[in-house]
């Protein structure tokens, strides 16, 4: 209670005896009106405000501290250890109030009515005629969420960044020796030209074209890397999306040969176009279709579907795989979050970046030991062109 409040009942008190009944009345309804300006000041502000007694129950309450911790409205009475669980109440009753700031100042996670993190603090109220007795305590309850938000925000972008200078320093790295193996399987290739046609000649020309291909197919798995990292806009053209899904499974075929798998790529004979960057979705088809493979090292099936669903065109990767465990789940999209050895961790975080940076939508679907589907839901040509009107 606020000390003026104190003093003003104090002197009401010593003073009731002498006072008429007019006079009862007249400070009867101040109290009542300086309540009512106590009250409608807690419930303005955006903490939360709990006074609890020893029994830890709640004598007091604020709109806020019901809507942080979700009380009821009518919370008078309850113990306050059934809505803050993760709290050592029985430590802190024992403390020394003074102590009280060093034990109870901490931030707690709740997840009911939602999932917020709050500052939690107690503030211990003495009896004015007994020091030693603590009768009362206040709540204190501050909202940090989006503090939190801010922060993962900010370690994200860090992240990121750090990422981009990774893959323009790997790129840089690696683009050199594979110029310089491109030039040398050039001139390897023109001096077998000048040599008399045998057998020999020709297996060896066969042999040099394989290695030229890969060296090819390697570099644009860097460059599309790292389109995919870099934070740019898509340059959106009409693309049929089964034309890219052809040649992303082209892309792969060689590492589809290498293993026990079938490939079931099915889609009607009508598939609208829709506004994309033709490099970033075979990054992310070729990401998808990597991650399945690796899913089922013993071999398997991958089916591939497309449809129209709406205003979004459905593009869907069904794996018969190992699945993704539920602790994983909640973690594959993080940077550098792998559960391969080996695994660079940024596969996913490619895929989800060029969906998004289309206006789409990325959807994972997994049972352990059963597979998992990945849908991406890219907006339909007609939706786009909409999108791209609207105001900034």
């Amino acid at each position: 209670m606020p000390s003026n409040g104190a003093g003003f009942l104090d002197r009401l008190i010593d003073r009731l005896d002498r006072l008429d009944p007019a006079s009862v009345q007249t400070y009867v309804l101040r109290l009542v009106r300086e309540k009512g300006f106590f009250e409608t000041v807690f419930n303005t502000i955006h903490e939360g405000v709990i006074v609890i007694n020893r029994r830890l129950r709640i004598e007091y309450c604020n709109a806020a501290s019901r809507t942080l911790l979700g009380l009821p409205e009518d919370a008078s009475g309850q113990r306050i250890d059934r809505f803050l669980r993760d709290v050592d109440w029985d430590r802190l009753m024992s403390a020394d109030p003074d102590e009280w700031h060093r034990i109870s100042m901490q931030e707690i996670e709740v997840f009911y009515p939602t999932h917020r993190f709050l500052n939690f603090y107690l503030v211990p109220h003495r009896d004015a005629q007994d020091e030693q007795e603590m009768p009362f305590a206040t709540i204190i309850v501050h909202d940090v969420t989006e503090a939190h938000r801010d922060a993962a925000d900010t370690i994200e972008s860090e992240k990121v960044q750090a990422i981009t200078m990774l893959a323009a320093g790997v790129a840089h790295e690696i683009g050199n020796p594979l110029n310089s193996l491109h030039i040398h399987l050039q001139l390897m290739d023109r001096r077998l030209r000048r040599l008399e046609e045998s057998d020999s000649t020709r297996d060896v020309r066969e042999l040099l074209a394989v290695a030229s291909d890969e060296v090819d197919r390697l570099d644009t798995i860097i460059n599309n890397f790292l389109r995919a990292v870099r934070p740019t806009t898509p340059s959106l053209v009409p693309l049929k999306i089964t034309q890219v899904l052809a040649d992303s499974l082209q892309f792969m075929r060689s590492e589809i040969e290498g293993r026990s798998i079938l490939v079931e790529a099915t889609w009607p004979d009508l598939v609208p176009d829709i506004m994309g960057d033709a490099d970033l979705l075979k990054q992310a088809f070729y990401n998808v279709i990597k991650n399945a493979i690796q899913a089922m090292p013993d071999g398997g099936v991958l089916r591939i579907g497309c449809r129209e669903r709406g205003d979004m065109l459905e593009v869907s990767f069904a794996d018969t795989g190992r699945g993704i465990p539920a602790v994983d789940l909640t973690r594959i999209m993080e940077p550098y979050y792998t559960t391969r050895s080996g695994g660079t961790g940024l596969g996913l975080m490619i895929v989800d970046r060029a969906v998004r940076s289309h206006g789409g939508e990325l959807g994972i679907e997994t049972a352990e030991g059963q597979g998992t589907v990945f849908t991406i839901r890219l907006p339909l040509r007609s939706r786009r062109v909409r999108l791209l009107q609207a105001p900034a």
